[in-house]
């Protein structure tokens, strides 16, 4: 059984919570991306390059939360039936959405993994994660570049992804907005 909404749109969108996790999500990966890239312009020893560094790393890990939080509503809420679209474009899209959760996942523990194996705590709002991955300089540059790779990666994906919604949206004349709208439909 789908259950998928039928109360807020007939089966055709979204679940207003998946929605909101969604745009809550996009909403932290732009916090956690832009303190990384305006803390690059910070000279070193300036606090407000360590305040963007916490920043950056307290959304990064409220991402990887908040995934398991997404998977289990899609679980519970279900999702809407695909819309038709060819084959291919049907791939595409599983594909970019694949690859979003891989890197909601992988970003936030590639960037706890390459912070401890540089031999610094991961602070999460005042309490100290346990550790994972002790001190070792030899793997911490191999996995922040795996980091970065990720992080350069969600612009393409996210690009792809919007680019994607879009297209359907005004050349296909698909209501894929409306599917992940957290307004009411109209009655």
């Amino acid at each position: 059984m789908n259950k998928s909404n039928d109360a807020f749109g007939q089966g055709t969108r979204y679940h207003p919570l998946y929605a909101a996790l969604h745009w809550l999500m996009f909403l932290l990966f732009v916090v956690a991306l832009a303190t990384i890239e305006y803390r690059e312009d910070i000279p070193k020893g300036d606090p407000l390059r360590d305040l963007l560094r916490t920043v950056h790393m307290h959304a990064g890990q409220l991402v990887l939360i908040f995934v398991v939080v997404r998977l289990v509503a899609r679980k519970l809420t279900g999702v809407p039936p695909e819309l038709p679209l060819p084959r291919l474009q049907q791939l595409g899209a599983s594909a970019v959405h694949l690859l979003l959760y891989a890197v909601m996942i992988g970003l936030p523990i590639t960037g706890i993994l390459f912070t401890q194996a540089g031999g610094r705590d991961v602070v999460f709002f005042g309490m100290t994660l346990p550790v994972i991955l002790a001190k070792d300089m030899a793997v911490r540059g191999p996995i922040k570049e795996v980091h970065e790779f990720m992080g350069n990666a969600v612009y393409f994906l996210v690009g792809l992804h919007v680019l994607g919604a879009l297209w359907h949206q005004l050349f296909d004349r698909m209501p894929i907005l409306q599917r992940m709208s957290l307004r009411s439909p109209r009655r």
